[in-house]
């Protein structure tokens, strides 16, 4: 009987290793190209990969093809930044699929390139008809601000919309009063109010050249 028990967690234990070994061999090659979401023309920027377990690594795409080959990890979950002086900062996720143990495929990464007049953000920020903050918009607006710190070049319209117009003032007062400790960021923003929707609009007012 003890014989019988000690082949049993033997035979267990090498298909636990098989298994790991299969995932550790399950690896993507990604052929992958970047372009802007408004434009459809590729891009060259730094794309920031971070795995749930391991190190970040970074890539860059080429400049005029926008493309960039990487090899990846099999339905590993990767938190993706996209950077540069071009391209509005922003994180997504990146899970490369496949049941092979090595496979191939192709990817298109959009971003949104930096231009007068593009619009980054579409906030749906105050409550139905309020002047409040949501927690939900609080927690858009401090991203936002994170991304201000890192497009240092970049100024924008923060355009406030409600219904009617005095909603809408007041509405803009109430971001004015929420934003107000974000200090030299602030310097890089103007304010407006509109009743051509009921969000915040966010969008590129002017970029400032940057000495390489």
């Amino acid at each position: 009987m003890k014989f019988i028990t000690v082949i049993t967690a033997f035979l267990l234990a090498i298909i636990g290793i098989n298994a790991q070994v299969g995932d550790i061999g399950q690896q993507v090659m990604v052929k992958a190209k970047v372009i802007d979401v408004n434009t459809k023309q590729p891009i060259s920027i730094e794309i920031e990969f971070q795995p749930k377990t391991g190190s970040k690594f970074v890539v860059k795409s080429l400049e005029n093809t926008g493309t960039f080959e990487q090899l990846f990890q099999a339905n590993e979950t990767y938190e993706v930044t996209f950077k540069g002086d071009n391209v509005y900062r922003e994180e997504s996720t990146f899970t490369p699929k496949s049941n092979e143990g090595y496979s191939e495929i192709n990817h298109t990464f959009e971003v949104k390139g930096l231009a007068p007049g593009v619009v980054v953000e579409e906030l749906d920020i105050f409550g139905p008809n309020s002047t409040d903050i949501t927690a939900k918009g609080k927690a858009a607006l401090n991203k936002m601000k994170i991304s201000m710190r890192f497009n240092r070049n970049t100024e924008f319209i923060f355009l406030v919309n409600a219904p009617d117009k005095q909603l809408a003032e007041n509405r803009l007062k109430t971001l004015k009063d929420f934003i107000s400790n974000w200090r030299r960021l602030l310097d890089r923003v103007v304010f407006q109010s509109s009743t051509s929707g009921n969000n915040l609009t966010i969008k590129v007012s002017k970029i400032e050249e940057v000495m390489k």
